[in-house]
This record gives structure tokens, sequence and C-alpha cells, in this order.
């Protein structure tokens, strides 16, 4: 049994960027384009994958993340006007290939797909998350794959310790020790990519690190700035307990696939 979960504006905007290229922005054939391939890439998910239950999940209209850090984001640039009064139609072209959309109204899609991958694989479901976000790269495990549509490949362990050297279990930790600029996130300041794989090879956790004795410039960095870290680390981190109010049956790859918004509970 599987489950396809698709990060809905990660693959849109990256079709639309394309499309716009192509035919200009704010035009009609960009938008009618980017509709087009957006359904053709999930009829050939659906097809390549043949999931028994399938989702696309679109961000709400806000998160806690914004909340709890006023530069989370800052200087991203906002979805182009053309594309974001469009979205229904996207979402149309998505359900017409037999796949639900969900939009939890003040979640990102992030933590919805992170939640329901945790809870299906916890059943026994293989699943399939599709983006080319490395935020979902940490879930990867026995039941969770992460695929990359544009590079028509899944991300291994062995592609993730190689690019980052360190565990995949410990990713979110090493982004919150680097910090991560695609989503202005500060790191602990004065620690780079060297540095925070040398803590992470020399100890398991960043917890454990700050049980020993810090004799190390790292160790006493992190002990300095220990507020930044645990700042960094909580926005990094994908939620995996986010009571969504949904079941697997509602997610049921067919005909009469729907647009679900929810009203979610934080535990």
């Amino acid at each position: 049994m599987q489950l396809l979960l698709i990060d809905a504006l990660n693959l849109i905007r990256r079709i639309y960027a394309v499309c716009e290229s192509q035919y200009g922005p704010q035009s009609e054939q960009a938008i009618t384009h980017a509709i087009e391939r957006t359904a053709n890439a999930v009829q050939k998910l659906n097809r390549q994958h043949q999931p028994h239950y399938a989702l696309a999940a679109f961000d709400g209209d806000t998160s806690w993340r914004y909340d709890f850090y006023e530069g989370y984001k800052a200087s991203r640039k906002p979805m182009p006007s053309a594309l974001q009064q469009q979205l229904p139609r996207f979402i149309d072209a998505i359900t017409q290939q037999q796949v639900n959309v969900v939009r939890a109204e003040n979640e990102e899609a992030d933590d919805v797909i992170a939640t329901l991958a945790a809870k299906a694989s916890a059943q026994g479901l293989q699943v399939i998350i599709v983006s080319t976000d490395k935020g979902y790269l940490p879930l990867i495990d026995k039941g969770v794959i992460v695929y990359d549509y544009f590079n028509k490949s899944a991300r291994t362990r062995e592609d993730i310790e190689k690019k980052y050297n360190v565990g995949v279990e410990q990713l979110w930790q090493y982004f919150a020790l680097v910090g991560d600029k695609t989503n202005d996130i500060p790191g602990v300041s004065g620690i780079g990519a060297k540095s925070a794989q040398t803590l992470l090879h020399t100890y398991p956790t960043v917890a454990i690190a700050l049980q020993e004795q810090p004799d190390g410039k790292v160790q006493q960095l992190l002990t300095r700035n220990l507020s930044d870290y645990v700042r960094a680390l909580a926005l990094v981190s994908l939620r995996t307990d986010i009571d969504l109010g949904i079941s697997l049956k509602q997610l049921r790859v067919r005909e009469d696939a729907a647009h679900i918004i929810l009203t979610t509970q934080q535990s």
C-alpha cells in the first residue's frame, strides 16, 4: 500500500517558472501551459507509483513560524500575482487526476505532509513525498521516500550523507547549527558547515555535546548562543503531530477527488 504526498506549490512554482520564461510574465499562455504541465506531472506520478492513497498539499494562509520568528522567509519573493490568482485552476487540474487537494488554513504544506508521512509509515504504508525541498530529507527512513520529480530520482541516504557529511537523523540539527538561507533562518553565530560536521561526527546529537565540558571552540560557541540554536531547530524541524482530522480513507485515489480545507489543532 502506497501513499503519494505532493508538495503542491513546490511542484507548481517550478513548472510555472519555466512557462513564465517561455511565454512571459503575467501571460495567460504561461498559466495555461503551467496548468497542463502540472496535470501531466500528477498523472505521471500516479502512473509511475500507482498509489492507493494520494494528496497534494498546499500552504495555508499563515503558519506558527511567522509568529515564532518575524524574520522567517522575510527575503523570499512573493508568489507572482498571476499565479496566485489562478491557483483554483491548478487545484481543479490536480483533482481531475484523481488526487485530493488538502489545505490546512494555518499550516504549511511541509508540516501537513510530514505529519501524514509519519502516521502512514507507522501503519506500514510506503510513503512517497514529491518535493525538491531539503526539509523533508530527515524523514527518509524505511517507509519514506523523497522523490525529485524534475530529476526523476529518489534521494537516498548515501546521497544525503555525501552532500551534507552528516547522518540523515542529524540533518535537522545540522540545519539548525548552520542556518537555512532559503527560509531566512539564522544558525549559530560562528558555526559553519565544517564546524557543524565535526561536532556531529564527535557526538551523535547536539544535546549530548552540550552535556560535555565545553572545552572546544565549537562547543563554547554553541553554549554561548544556545538560544539561537533552539530557535533555529524549532524552525527547521517539521512537525509530525498536527491534528489534521482526516483519515486515509478520505485520501483514496478516486474520480471524485476533492479540495479539503482543514482547521487544525496542534498538540
